[in-house]
């Protein structure tokens, strides 16, 4: 490795040249060349995310855990955005109920609509956040 070369252009360069000698036998042209691209983008990724753990740590170099840990983060990253999401929209939900609740209650003021509306917010709302929790 060339004293100025950063490391992520090493390991990028060897993942390149590992690749050369793999035979792309089941893959099209096509898709071996978007495998490549899909590979270097994980390395990038992960390098990032290895980095962000051993800062998290307050690490002054990166471990085998710290790889570890981002490795994980990265291919549970999808679902977990998912449900962190329904979680979001479940809190919107049953705030929306809460205060449509204490709406009725103040004003003194409930209609069959209205409690239909609220009752449903937040049993959807709360079914959302626990779906967020148990898959937290």
């Amino acid at each position: 490795m060339a004293e100025h070369e950063d490391p992520l252009s090493h390991i990028l360069r060897d993942a390149e040249s590992r690749l050369a000698s793999v035979e792309p036998t089941p893959f099209s042209p096509n898709a071996f060349a978007t495998l490549r691209e899909k590979i270097n983008r994980y390395i990038i990724q992960l390098i990032d995310e290895s980095l962000k753990v051993a800062k998290r740590y307050r690490s002054d170099t990166i471990s085998a855990a710290h790889v570890d840990r981002a490795a994980e983060y990265l291919v549970s990253d999808t679902s977990r955005r998912f449900f962190r999401h329904l979680g979001t929209v479940g809190g919107i939900f049953l705030g929306a109920a809460l205060s449509n609740l204490l709406s009725m209650a103040t004003l003194g003021s409930y209609s069959g609509t209205g409690v239909a509306v609220t009752t449903g917010l937040g049993i959807i709302g709360a079914f959302l956040i626990a779906l967020h929790i148990a898959r937290d």
